[in-house]
């Protein structure tokens, strides 16, 4: 054992459901050991970070949209008259979030062709 290359233990605490799934995903992974599993847990995969703003902003316009719709909507059921200036509402919130969407799917497809970090070189 002298000439040992991995010198560092961890030792790590586990609740009874925490273990529980550990153990399950061990044994569907088919490896040979737990140690072989950890070990391709931990330097097999890849680390993304998902900045999910970009994802509240648009719900969020989503929801003013939304708000807005439902206030036309009792608005023209009570008086039975549409005002322009609603239509002219909701064209402008629905055109802000097809730019938004669009916006999405671009810094998505951006984010898909970013070459992944290698953690063996971490």
């Amino acid at each position: 054992m002298a000439n040992r290359v991995r010198t560092h233990g961890i030792y790590l605490m586990l609740s009874d459901d925490e273990l529980k799934v550990l153990e399950k995903k061990y044994r569907l992974s088919g490896c040979k050991t737990l140690r072989q599993f950890i070990m391709k847990c931990i330097i097999g995969k890849d680390i993304f970070v998902l900045d999910m703003t970009a994802f509240r902003e648009l719900s969020a316009s989503i929801g003013r949209i939304t708000g807005s719709i439902n206030q036309i909507a009792k608005r023209v059921n009570s008086t039975a008259a549409i005002y322009k200036d609603d239509i002219i509402d909701i064209q402008e919130l629905l055109k802000k979030q097809g730019k938004d969407i669009y916006s999405m799917r671009k810094r998505l497809y951006d984010l898909g062709n970013l070459e992944t970090i290698n953690t063996e070189e971490i």
